[in-house]
């Protein structure tokens, strides 16, 4: 790792991650507080903007840089939601016709997150 690609993760990091709190005040400014529409909104755009990005690098369509493709994907949009490259990750698992590997990542990942964060609140109030 150069230390170019580092800064270009801390400086999209940052990006990212004030845009995530930025529009999950928007959400819940506009809907309340109740369901999770912020988001939901980051994960599905993350979603759409990590294809466009890879998309756009590996048909080099418009002559994206591996700098601002690392920017943008594991700077940026990993600041923003860490959901769009689990998404992307399981297409492309798909895509090379993996598909046990693919079921195998979203099931671990999805309820294997889910007992994670129920442990994590379990310890934490055994212990306090």
């Amino acid at each position: 790792m150069h230390p170019r690609e580092l800064l270009a993760v801390f400086l999209g990091g940052g990006i990212g991650s004030v845009a995530r709190y930025a529009v999950g005040l928007l959400f819940v400014q506009r809907f309340g507080p109740g369901f999770p529409y912020g988001t939901l909104a980051i994960n599905l755009a993350g979603c759409l903007v990590i294809g466009m990005v890879v998309q756009i690098a590996q048909t080099r369509a418009l002559g994206l840089s591996p700098l601002v493709r690392v920017f943008m994907t594991a700077g940026v949009l990993g600041g923003f939601t860490t959901f769009s490259t689990f998404a992307y990750e399981t297409v492309t698992l798909f895509g090379e016709s993996l598909t046990g590997p693919a079921i195998a990542y979203v099931l671990i990942s999805v309820v294997g997150g889910l007992i994670a964060a129920f442990a994590g609140i379990a310890i934490v109030r055994v212990a306090g």
